[in-house]
């Protein structure tokens, strides 16, 4: 296959460029004009006049071509939405970039360049900024031209280097994660979205009028205090980065008991300032409905958004994080004459972590298919647990679940509280010792695990060689026999904290035993998730969109819905090929709607 490197340049100004707009925005845009667009084939650059490029691409068989580009979601956008083009496949150094190089260093195409010692990028953006093509001089479109050229010179010489250390079985990935926005398929119920957005204020200006009081001063940690200090609370406190704060998260037993205080006026501040303070499903539902006026709906996730590899939410819109309460999943719908399935892993994370540990009892259970939770929870409340009992049912599940990379007592408790895993449950500080502990007595083979994992981090600071289970270490990494590798070239030991750090976006973030656990463990769902979807897709499933371990795929209305699901549910739960003894599951659910 032939690879293209091309690299467009387009029409900004101070009001309309991608600093004010996301990329979907921007594209489509009435403002949005194409300049020109650079092409690097074969060593040699040529600059094409936007109202030439038409022509010129339909020239084009892009059935044997490899599109390279240096953000190819913004390029790849232009190219299916502006023109119809759809290439054979898609490359991206961006994407390349922050798996080899990780989310802690610079990853735009100048700083890559310098960090490689390339010729520096040059577009000299000053020139055209506010300007129509026709409106710049002759003098400068050559400028333009050639710099750009040199772009897409300098997108294919990092490609070169980067394909050095990048694993060969993720360049499917990459393609599939670009089609997501590239090529979207989704569409946005717009009464139903414009609807979600309206009763959240409503409710919201509802609650408000109720009270007397004002968003602003609910919202003040200040005058809440006040607020509740006229009704006669004392009120609590609890540590915060500079001293002492108001103990007002709605997982503190504090915030817990003003909402169910016998005092109406109390309870009501509480659910009022906790529905104030979160605006998510009222910006996520806004945003979706906007995109949806404009076309389907563009999945823009991160490739390799993660230290772990996972993919992460982009272009202001998340959709890896719409809860699976949220009624925004109702507003996203397949497109006329389809269904949408979503299968996902079921207990992934959890089998994966009880096969690696050997956690030999667990696994068992697992492929037998018994109620993975029943067992732990019966043991903590001291009768049998059935079905029948949610709440300690959910317990049960979320000590399986959860704990299984070292949660302490005060983490069970206030998860417990938060309902993650069933009804909520209001555990004392006793109750989460007692099940620490009670985890990590069922579970003596996962515990081990941590031990060993704290000295893999010593070996992995040391640049040491070594095998663990099925992984390799080597030069301060973890390869995975497909090929992957998790980078741990950024660990250091902080002799005066006596702890490792590990180098990330966010600054230095503190490693430890289970934290290595868990992820090794969640690079490893990700491997089984990616290579489900690699082989769906070679199926020629149409891969729309993806939420962590569930997946999002288009099926025809009028085909056999049963037999897709037993396939798609077969390829999700089959053995990998270097997980011997795994037992994977995964339930896909079909519909008109992610919902």
């Amino acid at each position: 296959m032939h690879i293209l490197t091309l690299d467009f340049e387009t029409y900004f100004d101070d009001d309309y460029s991608l600093s004010k707009l996301t990329t979907e925005e921007y594209i489509r845009d009435p403002r949005f004009e194409v300049l020109g667009c650079a092409f690097y084939f074969n060593g040699v650059g040529r600059w094409v006049d936007g109202k030439e490029l038409s022509n010129v691409f339909a020239e084009i068989d892009w059935s044997g071509i490899a599109v390279l580009c240096h953000h190819a979601h913004f390029d790849g956008l232009i190219l299916q939405h502006r023109y119809g083009v759809r290439p054979a496949y898609w490359l991206d150094t961006l994407s390349m970039a922050r798996y080899v190089h990780g989310n802690h260093i610079g990853n735009s195409l100048e700083s890559l360049s310098n960090y490689y010692g390339f010729t520096p990028k040059n577009v000299p953006y000053a020139l055209f900024k506010g300007k129509h093509w026709n409106e710049i001089p002759e003098p400068h479109r050559q400028l333009i031209a050639n710099s750009a050229c040199h772009d897409c010179e300098l997108t294919r010489q990092l490609f070169d280097e980067l394909a050095k250390q990048f694993p060969e079985v993720e360049y499917p990935i990459v393609d599939i994660t670009i089609r997501m926005f590239t090529e979207p398929r989704l569409v946005g119920d717009q009464r139903l979205l414009l609807d979600v957005q309206q009763k959240e204020i409503q409710d919201k200006q509802a609650l408000l009028d109720a009270l007397g009081v004002t968003k602003k001063e609910l919202g003040s940690n200040e005058t809440f205090a006040n607020l509740l200090r006229a009704e006669g609370i004392e009120i609590e406190y609890k540590p915060g980065k500079n001293g002492p704060i108001p103990a007002f998260a709605k997982t503190d037993s504090f915030m817990r008991a003003l909402q169910n205080s016998e005092n109406e006026t109390v309870s009501a501040l509480a659910d009022a300032r906790l529905s104030i303070k979160s605006s998510i499903v009222e910006t996520r539902s806004k945003r979706i409905y906007d995109m949806s006026t404009r076309g389907p709906l563009a999945v823009y996730l991160y490739y390799s958004g993660a230290h772990t590899r996972r993919w992460s939410g982009g272009d202001a819109t998340n959709f890896q994080n719409l809860n699976r309460g949220s009624a925004i999943r109702r507003g996203i719908r397949a497109p006329e004459g389809f269904l949408l399935a979503k299968p996902d892993q079921a207990q992934g994370e959890c089998r994966i972590l009880n096969w690696f540990a050997g956690q030999l009892d667990v696994v068992e259970r697992f492929r037998q298919g018994a109620d993975p939770y029943i067992g732990i929870a019966s043991k903590f409340y001291g009768f049998e647990v059935t079905k029948e009992h949610p709440a300690e049912r959910g317990t049960g599940k979320q000590l399986e679940l959860s704990c299984g990379f070292g949660s302490g007592a005060e983490t069970i408790v206030r998860t417990a509280a938060r309902g993650q895993y069933g009804p909520p449950v209001y555990l004392s500080a006793e109750d989460g010792l007692r099940a620490r502990d009670l985890y990590r007595r069922e579970h003596q083979a996962v515990v081990r695990l941590w031990q060993v994992a704290g000295d893999i981090l010593s070996w992995l600071a040391a640049r040491r060689t070594f095998d663990w289970n099925i992984l390799h270490g080597e030069g301060g990494r973890l390869f995975h026999p497909s090929g992957n590798w998790l980078d741990y070239t950024g660990l250091r030991w902080d002799a005066d904290a006596r702890e490792w750090k590990l180098a990330s976006r966010y600054g230095e973030v503190r490693t430890y035993g289970p934290k290595l656990v868990e992820n090794v463990v969640q690079w490893l769902s990700r491997i089984v998730t990616s290579e489900a979807m690699a082989t769906l897709r070679a199926y020629d499933y149409p891969i729309v969109g993806m939420s962590h371990d569930d997946i999002w795929l288009l099926i025809p209305k009028n085909s056999d819905i049963e037999a897709h699901r037993k396939f798609i549910e077969a390829t999700m739960s089959g053995e990998p090929s270097w997980a011997p003894g795994l037992p994977l599951a995964s339930e896909c659910d079909i519909g008109e709607t992610y919902k």
